[in-house]
């Protein structure tokens, strides 16, 4: 019984310890509550962070300029004659109707303003150190109706573009056979005798690679830059062009058309029909440019004319 009373004054005790503690709480937060009911509020501040338009940039293109540019022809167009021959030199062929043909390597001239479709126009150095190279749209070289075009990002062209390492699909959409022939930095054929199955091709070395067919079509031709970098651009119908995401810095520049001037034939020994057709060099100039950060350099103006095809002779 002593132990029950001894307990149960200690939990009295405890009991009224803890009730003093309570109400010293609930008179220290009412104490507190009351200052702050005495203040003034005071308006917050708020800090305003504005986004600069380069800050929304992926970080790849952070600081890059661009070139823009117009190829122009200058001077009278030049009267280029295209070619006559069946659509074979085989034999089987041969002896059938003989169909005009175009020269593959005549400039396509805007009758507007002069702009030259289809000129070239890249970086000239053969490597970069730049570390965010992107693969360009992919390309379709296509034969067709005989002839070859290279189908890249919507656009049907003589000329195209590829990045070191990237593939190349080869399809004939037509019911005949052709053979693809790759001269000058490639060398190798391929045969395109199932109609719409592509044959895919990678290119291992930089340059430029001239695709023409082994199957005597010699009005055929199309041209791929195998490229380290993607700095290049190809001139839409009015001649103008723009090089994007370029470094800053003094670059050098390259613009390219092909020469339609004819240095070699190769005739079939029985039907003395054209198999093979080789042409001039390409005519290239050089130019160099300042680009800033983010910055379009627009004042490139390139001309080309009657006598840098004679100067190629």
């Amino acid at each position: 019984m002593a132990y029950s009373k001894e307990k149960k004054n200690r939990t009295k005790a405890q009991n009224n310890s803890a009730c003093a503690s309570l109400i010293q709480t609930a008179v220290l937060c009412l104490f507190v509550s009351s200052i702050g009911c005495n203040e003034k509020s005071k308006p917050s501040s708020t800090t305003q962070t504005t986004i600069s338009s380069s800050s929304l940039k992926p970080k790849e293109e952070l600081n890059k300029g661009s070139l823009k540019g117009q190829v122009f022809w200058s001077g009278p167009n030049p009267i280029i004659e295209g070619f006559n021959g069946p659509i074979s030199p085989l034999s089987e062929h041969a002896s059938k109707p003989r169909l005009a043909w175009a020269n593959p390597n005549a400039p396509k001239i805007n009758s507007s303003n002069k702009g030259i479709e289809h000129a070239v126009i890249f970086l000239d150095i053969p490597e970069t150190n730049d570390l965010n190279k992107v693969s360009f749209a992919p390309i379709e070289v296509e034969t067709n109706h005989f002839k070859m075009q290279i189908n890249q990002d919507g656009t049907s062209s003589p000329v195209g573009f590829v990045l070191l390492g990237d593939g190349v699909d080869f399809v004939n959409k037509q019911d005949f056979f052709y053979s693809i022939r790759a001269r000058g930095d490639a060398f190798f054929s391929i045969p395109l005798s199932n109609k719409n199955k592509p044959v895919h091709r990678v290119f291992t070395k930089p340059g430029l690679v001239t695709l023409t067919t082994g199957t005597g079509q010699f009005w055929m031709r199309s041209h791929l830059f195998v490229l380290t970098h993607s700095y290049a651009a190809r001139c839409d119908k009015d001649g103008s062009f723009e090089i994007a995401n370029l470094p800053p810095g003094k670059h050098d520049f390259k613009i390219w058309i092909p020469n339609w001037q004819v240095s070699e034939k190769e005739i079939d020994a029985e039907t003395w029909e054209i198999t093979r057709m080789e042409f001039a060099p390409p005519i290239t100039k050089k130019f160099s440019a300042s680009i800033l950060p983010d910055t379009a350099t627009t004042d490139q103006k390139i001309l080309f004319s009657l006598s840098d095809i004679q100067a190629q002779k």
